[in-house]
């Protein structure tokens, strides 16, 4: 009761509400700001996404087609081989086309083997392509990237006085509670 009879007391209370008023305005603000922000670097996000995965796409059709080619083209030396009465230097030159192809298939096939793995592998919080999605974002995008970061680190610091202001109000409601109570 002294507080709304006293002048500076009310004043004091009236500032701090105004100010505590242009805070969550601010905030208000920031949060729809952020969600422009947010949304935006979603979509692009989606967007790198998508190519990602197409490139991922091509790059296995075109391995594949590589690796059966390759097959076929050592298949076909195999049914080709020098016979019994060839020359030395003819079956070296055949052992070593051999040795050439097969080393080739292998390599074709390592390659098909770590494109397939990037297509399918999860990384700790999203897939490997998201991953080389996101890299390339922040890259090619670098103000959009910080954006989203101060974005995000504004929204971690807003969640974390709310978490803080939650054990106040308890206390405080708690307190006025008491207080109720005695009087």
């Amino acid at each position: 009761m002294t507080r709304h009879n006293n002048p500076k007391a009310l004043s004091k209370t009236g500032s701090d509400l105004y100010s505590a008023a242009k805070i969550a305005e601010s905030e208000q603000e920031s949060i729809i700001g952020s969600a422009s922000v947010d949304q935006l670097y979603q979509e692009v996000l989606a967007s790198y996404v998508e190519a990602k995965q197409n490139q991922v796409g091509v790059i296995e059709d075109k391995l594949e087609g590589l690796v059966d080619r390759q097959k076929a083209s050592l298949q076909s030396l195999r049914v080709n081989a020098p016979g019994l009465l060839a020359m030395p230097s003819t079956r070296r030159a055949w052992k070593s086309a051999q040795a050439r192809q097969q080393a080739r298939l292998q390599q074709l096939t390592s390659r098909l083997s770590a494109v397939r793995d990037i297509k399918d592998e999860m990384g700790l919080h999203s897939s490997k392509i998201e991953a080389l999605a996101t890299r390339k974002l922040r890259a090619e995008n670098p103000g959009l990237a910080s954006d989203w970061d101060f974005m995000r680190e504004t929204e971690r610091v807003r969640q974390a006085l709310l978490r803080e202001r939650k054990p106040e109000s308890k206390k405080l409601s708690v307190g006025l509670s008491h207080k109720k109570i005695l009087d």
